[in-house]
């Protein structure tokens, strides 16, 4: 086959079948349009590119361009289709960068910037190899490329995993593979009227992140202690309440204060834990969340943006004893003044907040 070139790019002739992947910045016009200077814009991107980047390097893998906001990349050594490590090494990539978002976010945060979230999409097929820039740069092309990038943009669910058909089908044929991960239905991409593409959700098997493990043990303890239990779950009960504070004594104090309201209480001293618990709830409908401000790991102002990052209608209590309530109003959009209590809390007027607030 002759090479065809044209003008500052030149296809090569050779093709390979490799996993490509792509990762959106979701929402990033809508959060850069609000920011009033290029350095803050610079710093946005230049954290996601160069993020996303160390992380697929460091799997072997290969970033190819920027696309808008999405980044292009590919997996080299899984031009071997035969070749397991390659492939969870491929998959593996994708959740590293989910959990590295947390680290991230927390040092956007620090600069007033908005997280991130992520809309992640691999597949596996035939690509065209081609060179682009005086011929010194690799880029792809092809309907492995097209396919996976409407997947990107139209199937995937933010900060999780969506997988075509093709590389599912690779997966698949290891035996092994369902040792590490498990796989779940999504939607179908609609090539044509009478083809559809299936997709999948990627879960990790029997692999859990220490702060799920730290979860599940505390839990358990907590649970077989009716003294230091935690959780309060009421039957037929659809309005749940977080609190998050380092002092006990204080979530007890909550506790007693809505003991006489049907109420599920989930009580933290540790604010990862709270997050994970809220990022695996499956609804957030009728959900209140209380946070104190100064917490070990996040504080109570990078909790919140981690918690209205995951679902933006969830409800946020503060209660405080920093005297901060005009500076929390200034810099949180959207929090009104019935948002913030001053400690120690008033039994009455905590209640009357919280059962508005749900209401």
């Amino acid at each position: 086959m002759k090479n065809f070139s044209s003008k500052g790019i030149k296809f090569s002739g050779n093709s390979i079948k490799c996993c490509i992947g792509f990762i959106d910045l979701v929402d990033s016009t809508k959060n850069t349009i609000t920011m009033d200077n290029l350095e803050s814009i610079r710093k946005y991107y230049s954290t996601f590119i160069n993020s996303v980047s160390e992380n697929v390097k460091s799997y072997n893998g290969k970033v190819i361009k920027n696309i808008s906001d999405r980044l292009l990349f590919y997996f080299p050594k899984t031009s071997h289709n035969k070749d397991i490590d390659a492939f969870k090494e491929a998959i593996n990539c994708g959740f590293n960068i989910l959990d590295e978002r947390y680290n991230i976010n927390e040092e956007l945060t620090r600069h007033y910037l908005p997280p991130f979230n992520y809309r992640i999409s691999i597949d596996y097929g035939l690509v065209d190899l081609a060179l682009m820039g005086e011929y010194s740069q690799i880029d792809l092309f092809g309907s492995t490329i097209n396919l996976c990038s409407k997947i990107n943009s139209s199937l995937c669910i933010p900060n999780e995993i969506i997988i075509g058909d093709n590389i599912y089908r690779v997966l698949k044929s290891f035996p092994s593979m369902g040792e590490n991960f498990k796989f779940s239905n999504n939607s179908e991409y609609k090539i044509t009227e009478i083809i559809s593409y299936p997709t999948y959700n990627v879960k990790r098997e029997n692999i859990f992140t220490f702060t799920e493990k730290q979860l599940g043990s505390s839990i358990k303890d907590l649970e077989t202690n009716s003294e230091n239990s935690f959780i309060f779950d009421k039957e037929n009960n659809n309005k749940r309440v977080i609190v998050v504070d380092n002092e006990q004594d204080i979530l007890f104090t909550y506790r007693a204060f809505l003991k006489d309201y049907d109420y599920t209480i989930t009580s933290f001293t540790d604010s990862y834990l709270a997050l994970n618990y809220i990022r695996n709830n499956p609804n957030f409908k009728n959900l209140l969340v209380i946070l104190d401000i100064r917490m070990k790991n996040l504080n109570g102002f990078q909790l919140h943006q981690q918690i209205k990052s995951i679902d933006p209608t969830i409800k946020i209590l503060f209660v405080t004893a920093l005297d901060i309530l005009d500076e929390l109003l200034s810099i949180i959009p959207g929090l009104s003044r019935e948002q913030i209590m001053r400690k120690p809390v008033d039994k009455k007027l905590f209640t009357h907040t919280v059962k508005k607030l749900l209401n």
